[in-house]
């Protein structure tokens, strides 16, 4: 009984990451999408699922991925050089939880909307969800591009609307950072 109990409850913990991290998915790629020229492709990791000891706390992460038009490949949310930039996830970017009633709770932080916007019921994300400012992707970018991960991709209105999109919802215990 309590198997079945434990195996129930992992399901539905799940559903609620695999729901939470398509539309921060979304949210990140559209804003790249919509904001730089030269970008090819955006793909995404698997979601790291990683649970901490008594001390540490749960890391749930992803890690987007930009490929210029001339192939080259660069992570983001990486240390670039001696700077390191913020992860994508769990508590940077996204918030998620079971509400009171065991509804989903689904929050993104950053929204054309004014900050926190509550996106539980959206199955894409919805218009005045997107992101207005990119503070750390517009940073990371210009890093990965002054270091020559990336060559020319610059910030511009329209942005690269053929860009292929590849989102990742599959669950993976372990370390994001050491994904390839």
């Amino acid at each position: 009984m309590q198997q079945i109990e434990h195996s129930k409850l992992e399901s539905r913990r799940d559903k609620l990451i695999k729901h939470a991290f398509s539309l921060f998915e979304e949210q990140t790629a559209l804003y790249i999408k919509e904001n730089y020229a030269g970008i090819n492709k955006i793909e995404f990791s698997p979601i790291f699922f990683e649970e901490g000891g008594p001390n540490d706390y749960l890391s749930i992460q992803v890690v987007p991925v930009i490929y210029d038009q001339e192939g080259n490949k660069a992570y983001l949310g990486r240390k670039v050089g001696k700077t390191s930039f913020l992860s994508y996830g769990l508590h940077f970017g996204v918030e998620f939880d079971f509400g009171i009633d065991n509804e989903e709770i689904i929050v993104l932080e950053n929204s054309k909307a004014g900050g926190d916007i509550d996106v539980s019921d959206a199955k894409t994300l919805p218009e005045n969800a997107k992101m207005s400012k990119g503070y750390g992707i517009d940073d990371n970018i210009s890093a990965l591009v002054k270091d020559g991960q990336l060559k020319n991709v610059e910030k511009k209105e329209g942005g690269s609307p053929q860009v292929e999109i590849v989102y990742n919802l599959e669950i993976q215990k372990g370390n994001y950072r050491k994904w390839r």
